[in-house]
């Protein structure tokens, strides 16, 4: 085989085989490989397990650097060019006919079944999926502190593509880039060869390095970033363009390895967690283990043999995995409008359905622009007129089945959620009502009446506030004074009411608390307090270090010691402590129960020496999202809700510290909950934002039940 670099100037010069190189072909093991890649995938969003299924992305990566650079330099030795134009048209012949059908399909279901203000997200979501975004935009989002309790969307998936399309924009520049240096264009192919491994290795180890300090330092937007995963990518890459040299290692130690990569796969799905900073060093056991499955699966007695990669439903789980990876995630959010998550019948209903779903867009819409002319020159198809018109018919049946499918599945879904189910709202709130006066009579307060009768109700109120369609985005604009994260550089525009009430307290916690201020300054405000809010996100009233996005946070320990110093400087009156009990410690060994016991009795005495008075107010009983539960075939009884158990251990704790130091314990249960059922509305009001924080409507609607709990003159 000759190779053929830049053509000299009148003559051609032969340039030596490089021997011995395999020739390009078929890699079944590859295409079993990419099944255990969205094996792992959907076990870890359907099931939950293994911990570490996430790396299945992380695997397609490196199959993917490796078959996109191999094509590349083939091209180039080949050529001696690469035809930007060609490779292009090849990534949106595989890419966009699947994901712009999965987009299209999303968006309509979304328009059917979401409210308003999460159909909205989910057109600005799936707009940047579109243009190969949505890493970026989710990124962002996932540095917005307000938005990580917000509903998933169900394009999110999409990252990981617009990751590879970033990548691709700068790697076949970088491959010609590399090939046109004098040096490498010296000494044939093969000299060529090994100056693009080296640059690719700089890469590799320049991107890695990066991705272990942001993952650290910033989890958030690492996971989601380009940067950060090119390394892996190019660890792909580097396996492409080093498989002649690896084929000759001897055959033994080629099975050895391979068989070693498919294990270190497995061991990454289980040991990995989303606990840790990822990608960073940790990625580093998935991605060097697919690289030793890519360079030597193939090999005799390999992964690659009959019963294991190279398996009929590998093979064909390999096959799909492109619009498998699509469409699984979208039935994931979808199917949990109508089934209970975490049942066995969701599990089997979302995989199956994936399953089908991805079968159908792999025959009626990969395939046939595959076998077809589109955006190629003269639109004649790469294949023999013949197989592409078998193609198309069988795409033709298999659409039609499924068209099939669709319309009795409507049908099914219409039979069980009969429009007149939402329309009948006057009977479904006369039953309600008499349901609350039939249980406590005139004797219940009228806060427990309407918390027990909005338990009952199908129908959203008309006259809701705020209305579900403002829910998303809510809180940012609640919080858009700044009093949320308080700090030496904005404590002083932080404090509420009369600057000279006779009265000075002091809210001190994360966010939770922070949502409590609207209800403390509508019903103490009158009665001569000033309130002054030390709140920061994700930071609770423990002296045991936490957690924050996977790492330390130790922000918030400087900001507790800050806005203790501040209340020791000012001596207020009062001080209200609260703060949620689902913030994980940074040391995974201690005993949370006890961390938090001793380190909120440690807060509260040094506050008690400064001669305030403390309040520890536990937060909420968390409920439901509303901006996920609330759909178009959902009412407010399908979004009532327990007390979760985690809220009874933080009353316990709470409660014993308090006994313990002479503070004042406030349980809250009784303003959102009655006989352990917690609506998500009552009345005309929508209890939390987001499941976790108060609408500032609710947190004034019951605020004179709030501090008449720790004030008696109130």
């Amino acid at each position: 085989m000759t190779l053929v670099t830049e053509r000299p100037a009148g003559r051609e010069l032969p340039q030596p085989p490089l021997a011995p190189r395999p020739a390009h072909r078929f890699r079944g093991d590859v295409e079993g490989l990419r099944a255990v890649a969205i094996a792992l995938v959907l076990a870890d969003h359907v099931l939950g397990w293994p911990s570490g299924g996430f790396v299945g992305v992380d695997v397609f990566f490196v199959i993917s650097g490796f078959l996109i650079t191999g094509l590349l330099v083939r091209e180039r030795e080949r050529t001696g060019r690469i035809s930007f134009r060609t490779f292009y048209v090849r990534r949106a012949r595989r890419l966009l006919p699947a994901s712009v059908a999965t987009l299209a399909a999303t968006t309509l279901v979304a328009w059917l079944l979401f409210l308003g203000g999460r159909f909205q997200e989910t057109l600005t979501d799936a707009t940047w999926a579109l243009f190969f975004g949505a890493n970026v935009h989710f990124a962002q989002l996932g540095t917005d502190y307000f938005q990580q309790t917000a509903a998933t969307s169900p394009v999110q998936h999409f990252w990981s593509l617009a990751v590879e399309e970033q990548f691709y924009v700068v790697w076949p520049l970088l491959i010609l880039l590399v090939a046109a240096l004098p040096y490498a264009r010296r000494g044939g192919a093969g000299r060529g060869r090994r100056v693009l491994a080296g640059v690719m290795l700089a890469v590799v180890v320049a991107s890695f390095a990066w991705s272990v300090y942001a993952s650290a330092t910033s989890p958030a937007t690492a996971y989601f970033s380009t940067f950060t995963r090119a390394w892996e990518l190019g660890i792909g890459a580097l396996v492409a363009v080093s498989l002649h040299r690896l084929v000759r290692l001897p055959h033994r130690l080629r099975v050895a390895l391979a068989w070693a990569g498919l294990a270190g796969i497995a061991l990454s799905a289980l040991v990995i967690s989303a606990a840790d900073a990822f990608p960073g060093y940790v990625a580093a056991l998935p991605v060097l283990s697919t690289a030793l499955v890519v360079a030597f699966g193939d090999a005799p007695g390999g992964p690659g043999v009959r019963w294991a990669l190279g398996s009929a439903p590998a093979r064909f789980l390999g096959r799909i995995s492109y619009s498998l990876y699509l469409w699984h995630w979208p039935v994931v959010v979808f199917t949990g409008v109508f089934l209970a998550a975490g049942s066995v019948t969701s599990h089997v209903v979302v995989i199956a359905l994936s399953v089908a779903v991805a079968t159908v867009s792999f025959h009626a819409i990969e395939q046939p622009v595959l076998n077809s002319g589109w955006l190629l020159p003269g639109r004649r198809p790469p294949v023999p007129a013949q197989r592409a018109a078998s193609v198309r018919r069988r795409g033709g049946r298999v659409a039609g089945v499924a068209a099939m499918a669709v319309v009795i599945g409507a049908a099914a879904l219409t039979v069980a959620f009969p429009p007149g189910r939402l329309d009948d709202a006057a009977v479904t709130q006369a039953n309600a009502v008499a349901l609350a006066a039939g249980a406590d009579g005139e004797a219940a307060d009228p806060l427990t009446r309407d918390i027990l009768t909005s338990t009952a109700l199908l129908s959203w109120p008309e006259d809701l506030q705020p209305s579900l369609d403002e829910l998303p985005g809510y809180l940012e604009e609640q919080w858009r004074g700044g009093c949320f994260d308080v700090g030496s550089w904005n404590v002083d525009e932080c404090t509420f009411g009369d600057p000279g009430a006779t009265n000075r307290a002091v809210l001190l916690g994360d966010s939770v608390a922070g949502a409590w201020l609207p209800g403390l300054r509508a019903a103490m405000e009158p009665q001569d307090w000033a309130i002054e809010t030390l709140t920061m996100g994700q930071c609770p009233n423990v002296t045991a270090m936490t957690l924050y996005q996977g790492r330390p946070f130790t922000e918030c320990a400087e900001h507790r010691e800050w806005a203790l110093e501040r209340i020791e400087q000012t001596t207020p009156d009062l001080v209200v402590l609260s703060h949620t009990y689902d913030t994980d410690l940074a040391d995974p060994d201690a005993d949370k129960a006890t961390a938090w016991a001793d380190g909120l009795t440690e807060i509260v005495e040094r506050i008690q020496a400064t001669g305030a008075r403390v309040v520890v107010l536990t937060a909420p009983p968390s409920g439901a999202n509303l901006q996920t539960c609330a759909t178009t075939v959902s009412g407010p009884s399908d979004c009532v809700q327990a007390p979760p158990r985690r809220f009874a251990q933080q009353v316990r704790i709470e409660a014993e510290v308090a006994r313990a130091t002479g503070a004042t314990h406030v349980d809250p249960e009784a303003w959102f909950c009655v006989d352990g059922d917690c609506p998500a509305v009552v009345g005309s009001t929508p209890v939390f934002a987001d499941g976790l924080h108060l609408t500032r409507e609710y947190a004034v609607r019951i605020a004179p039940a709030l501090v008449a709990a720790f004030l008696p003159s109130a």
